[in-house]
């Protein structure tokens, strides 16, 4: 399909395209493997912020949606989504307040992970969930196992509009591990921590749900939590195949770019930059900033705002004028440097579809 949309000359580059396919196939894969798993999925929105796509994913059904931002949180209750985890701690006053307007139109939960989140969300007027995570190995927000994060979890008490609905867990690092082992480590480290802590809080007489949600752990969870947040598995990217999370050709995103430049032989250049494709390197596995589909032999080296710079060790034969599909490092802050998709399909012809909840 990005041969065939490399093709056209009809839409200005450069510019974010879908392929409505195989955007399809990932969705519909991760549904039924969630459910072999045992589990429900949770989706994470803030990879794509699509009205769209938040109610294809509805459709298969999500138990209910994760999303970042009050933005994004907004946007999923328009879309109708009424049962949502805000991944982020009630930090400041104001977003208290905030999320207590939420609750008026859907069931609304956040994530806590310090004695003073929870002093914060004693001012919400009306019941707000609350998820506690757990430190599972990234070194970001989190307590650490067991018994500590029990003893805190049963300081929710003290916000009498807090109800505490289950754990969860980020495991972030797992874009660090560069081998199979590696990865199967990093899960087996998150359901750990999980468990001791479900154990912990057990013995307190609390009980809740466990949840999960990273990508390239999507193939070897066991099926010990019940709640699966997966976000980056609607379109995969670059790093995701690096990973061996998914196949190229299962790719559902890119930005068609064009050549403006072939100073060399062994050198080209296109009109799409940092603004059109994230500067990221997610995993010692990317060492370029993309993928140029259909040529393995050509790296994306470098981004300047409106420049990107290809090369190769052989010439690449690329001609000025000549379209090319990048597969982005990071899907999720590609799309946020878009303001829209336009989806492309064998029985569709070409759509526009809105980045609803674009941050800017």
């Amino acid at each position: 399909m990005w041969q065939q949309i490399c093709e056209r000359d009809d839409i200005l580059t450069p510019y974010l395209a879908l392929d409505h396919q195989r955007l399809t196939s990932n969705l519909e894969r991760m549904a039924e493997h969630v459910r072999r798993l045992g589990g429900r999925l949770w989706p994470h929105l803030k990879t794509h912020k699509s009205l769209e796509i938040a109610r294809l994913q509805a459709q298969l059904g999500a138990g209910g949606v994760t999303v970042a931002t009050l933005d994004e949180a907004r946007f999923a209750i328009d879309c109708g989504l009424t049962d949502l985890l805000i991944a982020y701690p009630p930090v400041p006053a104001a977003k208290v307040r905030a999320l207590t307007e939420l609750t008026e139109r859907a069931r609304v939960a956040v994530t806590c992970s310090e004695a003073g989140h929870i002093r914060f969300l004693r001012a919400a007027a009306s019941d707000i969930g609350v998820y506690w995570e757990v430190e599972v190995g990234t070194g970001r927000l989190g307590t650490p196992p067991g018994e500590p994060t029990a003893a805190l979890v049963a300081g929710l008490s003290d916000a009498p509009n807090a109800s505490y609905r289950g754990l969860l867990g980020f495991a972030g690092h797992a874009y660090k591990a560069t081998t199979e082992p590696e990865l199967r480590a990093v899960q087996a480290q998150q359901e750990e921590a999980l468990l001791a802590t479900a154990a912990a809080l057990a013995r307190l007489g609390i009980v809740g749900v466990l949840s999960v949600g990273t990508t390239p752990l999507s193939r070897v969870e066991s099926g010990v939590a019940d709640e699966y947040r997966f976000g980056n598995y609607v379109f995969y990217d670059a790093t995701q195949v690096a990973l061996g999370s998914a196949d190229l050709d299962q790719c559902a995103l890119a930005v068609i770019a064009t050549v403006i430049g072939t100073p060399s032989p062994c050198r080209a250049v296109i009109d799409a930059g940092s603004k059109s494709l994230p500067a990221e390197r997610m995993s010692a596995l990317t060492t370029d900033l993309g993928l140029v589909y259909g040529h393995p032999d050509i790296r994306l080296a470098a981004l300047y705002e409106e420049h990107g710079l290809l090369e190769s060790a052989e010439p690449h034969g690329l001609r000025l004028g000549e379209r090319v599909a990048v597969i982005p490092n990071h899907a999720c802050t590609c799309v946020n440097l878009h303001a829209a998709y336009i989806v492309h399909g064998p029985d569709r012809g070409t759509e526009r579809w809105l980045v609803n909840a674009r941050h800017t």
